[in-house]
């Protein structure tokens, strides 16, 4: 009885210790992930630690820091280079023409949401349905 009893404690002891492994990992990698701004339609896709994103159709482009696309158009804008120094990283980003680029940050919140700041550069800008839609310089993008 008391061995029966020993092994219903220890199991219950192994699963709430792997219970709370998962609690807290929750597969949370800094700077990656797909992230919405719903008042643009804008996505960003990045992985600025791997560098490993490939941009769907655009393969021969081969595995970058991520890239940032909008619903209405197929235009994306590619993440070329990227340094993070603490909660804020520095891209280097330019248009899939290769035409235009820009610098911006973005700097991870507490509450898990990316705020994007356009620094120097071309203006941030999609074609939608024929005429320029540009980007504020001031952006929230969120999960």
């Amino acid at each position: 009885m008391k061995s029966k009893l020993l092994i219903l404690v220890f199991s219950i002891i192994c699963c709430a210790t792997k219970a709370q492994e998962g609690t807290l990992r929750e597969d949370f990698t800094p700077f990656k992930g797909k992230f919405y701004n719903e008042e643009y339609q804008l996505f960003m896709v990045i992985n600025l630690a791997d560098k490993d994103v490939v941009v769907a159709g655009q393969e021969i482009l081969g595995e970058l820091d991520g890239y940032f696309g909008t619903t209405q158009t197929g235009h994306v804008w590619l993440i070329t280079s990227s340094e993070t120094e603490g909660n804020t990283a520095t891209i280097e980003v330019v248009n899939n023409y290769g035409s235009e680029d820009f610098t911006a940050t973005l700097t991870m919140k507490d509450d898990g949401t990316y705020e994007f700041r356009h620094i120097a550069g071309s203006t941030f800008k999609f074609s939608v349905n024929g005429k320029w839609k540009k980007i504020p310089a001031r952006l929230v993008f969120s999960q």
